[in-house]
């Protein structure tokens, strides 16, 4: 199918311009700035639209195998997209762990069989993830794993570690490592400091990250391995990473779009939904955190969405499990925090764009232009999104944004040239 969109403002090398994009298959075959009489094929008008690459998501929960009355595979897939998300890697937390080529092989061909978003799979970096004994991570990388992450629990031997970190070199891929010293953050629920005294909740201190982040650093400058730090949540964490950067190794890292938004005086209302690990951040950690994404310190953001049934999240707040979806507010999100934080949304669309497609080597996508793929969102910013129960798709509804109403609205997503019907 052919299809031209004309009159929208269109994203190309970090600003929106005034384009028409034409797509024939499942490509881009041109950008132009006239509007063609004689065009053979359907024309979609965004006039008054911002177009944007598909998002794609590095760090997602999917729960499958083994948890899909929290999520499945398709339910996940349909809420990437319905939230213009058009790649999206899963983690290997699930039950069995995703430590098996068949395991991997199975889930990216269920994946094209549902023809939905892109899929990508992070496989476990040890077997079972109970951090004793590595994977193999070279017939796991034949499979089409892009990464090894444990995540959900730290790598907590340094021993094991550091050599995840060489074996996994030779691949040329991450390890993707949940920074947690369990031993410190044993039993807390949210972030230790003035409102966790406050509000009565077993805290959980920055260092029980931070410490971690550095151990990881300087392990992979050791070994000259790529270590990329999930869900930065620290200014301390901010730091080393900062101060890492640059030497043998390499070292990349992401912030969730939650700490973000939320700091943890934002728990005054004591909702399951909003508890997650790693906690929300104080206003001044948060504040590093946007310096560092905004610097290049912190490569990437993602969502992290974790979807739990609803009876999981209707219990006290200390009682709940961590996690929040996000797949289907991000964009939303990003333009919150574009407007609350007077920051450029170009800028925090190419965290979630073009910069996880060079990290990860995504070939012909995370960008608008001519041969990349026809990943595509029409984003209106005048309008509004209610979240109603009715607008998601995935299975679980463990957000603080559930019956809120978000500026901006997401009126078509195109994933490989085909336009998505949700």
């Amino acid at each position: 199918m052919r299809y031209l969109i004309e009159n929208g403002e269109v994203l190309i090398e970090g600003k929106f311009q005034r384009k028409n994009i034409v797509v024939d298959g499942e490509k881009i075959t041109d950008i132009i700035e006239n509007n063609p009489h004689d065009f053979n094929g359907k024309r979609i008008d965004a006039k008054g639209q911002l177009i944007i690459p598909g998002l794609i998501d590095m760090h997602a929960h999917l729960r499958e195998p083994g948890y899909e009355y929290k999520e499945d595979l398709e339910s996940g897939l349909k809420a990437a997209l319905n939230g213009g998300i058009t790649t999206v890697a899963c983690m290997p937390n699930t039950r069995p762990s995703l430590d098996s080529p068949a395991a991997v092989h199975s889930l990216k061909e269920k994946a094209k069989v549902l023809s939905l978003a892109r899929l990508e799979v992070i496989a476990a970096a040890t077997k079972g993830r109970e951090g004793k004994e590595l994977t193999e991570m070279g017939t796991l990388a034949q499979a089409g794993a892009i990464g090894f992450s444990d995540d959900g629990d730290p790598i907590w031997d340094p021993h094991i570690m550091r050599r995840a970190l060489e074996y996994a070199s030779s691949f040329h891929l991450p390890v993707i490592d949940h920074c947690e010293e369990r031993a410190l953050s044993r039993n807390g629920s949210m972030r230790e400091g003035y409102y966790s005294n406050y509000y009565g909740i077993y805290g959980i201190p920055d260092a029980a990250e931070s410490v971690m982040v550095a151990r990881d650093i300087d392990l992979a400058n050791l070994t000259a391995g790529w270590v990329h730090i999930a869900h930065v949540s620290t200014g301390k964490s901010v730091n080393h990473i900062r101060h890492g950067k640059g030497k043998r190794g390499k070292i990349s890292a992401e912030v969730c779009i939650h700490h973000l938004l939320f700091t943890d005086k934002d728990l005054e209302d004591y909702d399951p939904a909003k508890k997650l690990n790693p906690p929300f951040p104080t206003k001044e950690d948060q504040e590093m955190l946007i310096e560092a994404l905004m610097d290049g310190t912190i490569d990437i953001i993602v969502t992290d969405h974790a979807p739990h049934a609803n009876w999981e999240k209707e219990v006290e707040f200390q009682r709940a499990p961590f996690g929040i979806i996000g797949l289907e507010t991000l964009l939303l999100q990003l333009f919150k925090l574009s407007r609350k934080k007077t920051l450029a949304f170009e800028k925090l669309l190419e965290k979630v764009t073009s910069a996880p497609a060079k990290l990860f080597n995504f070939a012909g996508r995370g960008r608008i232009e001519r041969h990349y793929y026809a990943d595509l969102v029409l984003f209106d910013p005048m309008d509004d999104t209610t979240l109603t129960n009715s607008y998601f798709r995935s299975k679980a509804r463990n957000t603080p944004y559930l019956g809120k109403t978000l500026q901006g609205k997401i009126t078509q997503v195109m994933c490989g040239g085909k336009l998505v019907q949700i």
